[in-house]
């Protein structure tokens, strides 16, 4: 299970094969990115958070940061 806070924070990425361990919030966001590597490895594509930039174009709340 990745920790949502780091995830977040733009620690690290999550490889599409793991996508199901991301929570569904993260797919209705406007923050979760894809990116496709140039490494010639079976996972190259990998899911991450851009809500740390500080250029991001929007001030919109993710929805892991919403109250329930």
């Amino acid at each position: 299970m990745i920790n949502l806070d780091e995830f977040r924070a733009g620690q690290y990425s999550v490889p599409f094969s793991c996508g199901d361990e991301l929570p569904e919030c993260c797919f209705a966001c406007v923050y979760l990115l894809s990116h496709e590597t140039d490494a010639c490895l079976c996972d190259s594509q990998l899911y991450f958070c851009a809500y740390s930039w500080p250029d991001k174009l929007t001030q919109t709340v993710p929805p892991c940061l919403l109250d329930p």
